[in-house]
């Protein structure tokens, strides 16, 4: 499933991103994982808001972090979302869109595994289709925004990289707005979102193995550097 993501804060400033306004300016995180901190658009009420959320949605009931991971909660199935406890209710009414530049996936045997970024061909930030929730975290007393990446099945690109063939929805520039909007509480209406984005428009390349190393892992805009590899075609599953 989708579990590293790359987010600059480019998206802030790329025309389709400009209704949100974030109240200040955004952090620019090229190795987000799960559990860690990403920027989300959300509407709330009238107002666009950009909230610092963390990967890994946790339900409202949830008593404690410890007791919310016991859940894997941090990808919702299109397929699935619409009945499942953890993220129906949150996808008629708390939608948010994930603005990244690339997403991760890594292929090979434990150990050795290869990550690859996957972005847009023209190399533009876009929204990945996503819910949230506002959990209150009472170890530290105050409220905190969770999210999810909603996926669906992979196009014959991505399937190359991904053992399961899945991939996040990415939504097309026009629709950001109409995804957030609360008059959008239908199933039917909401599941024509559920589209997977088309292989052509899309481009993969290998990146260091210290994006998703466990001593010497990167940060910054390196992780997004391609490097040479002597094999560039994955194994196929």
């Amino acid at each position: 499933m989708c579990s590293r993501i790359a987010q600059s804060n480019r998206w802030s400033k790329a025309q389709p991103f400009l209704f949100a306004k974030p109240k200040k300016e955004p952090i620019s995180r090229y190795n987000i994982t799960l559990t860690d901190k990403a920027d989300i658009i959300l509407k709330p009420g009238i107002d666009y808001t950009v909230e610092d959320a963390t990967f890994w949605l946790i339900n409202e009931g949830s008593k404690s972090f410890k007791d919310a991971m016991q859940y894997s909660t941090f990808n919702a199935k299109s397929e699935t979302i619409f009945e499942l406890k953890s993220f129906k209710s949150k996808i008629l009414t708390q939608r948010c869109i994930i603005p990244v530049d690339a997403f991760y996936e890594s292929t090979g045997a434990s150990g050795a595994k290869q990550p690859y970024a996957i972005r847009l061909k023209d190399g533009l930030p876009f929204g990945m289709a996503g819910v949230f929730s506002k959990w209150l975290n009472q170890d530290i007393g105050s409220e905190i925004f969770t999210f999810a990446i909603i996926t669906t099945e992979a196009n014959e690109l991505v399937a190359k990289y991904h053992e399961k063939r899945r991939m996040p929805i990415i939504l097309p520039p026009e629709s950001y707005e109409h995804w957030l909007d609360e008059k959008l509480s239908h199933k039917d209406d909401i599941a024509l979102f559920f589209q997977t984005y088309p292989a052509e428009k899309m481009e993969v390349y290998p990146v260091s193995k210290q994006v998703i190393s466990t001593k010497n892992r990167i940060y910054d805009e390196n992780c997004l550097k391609e490097v040479y590899i002597e094999e560039n075609s994955p194994e196929l599953f």
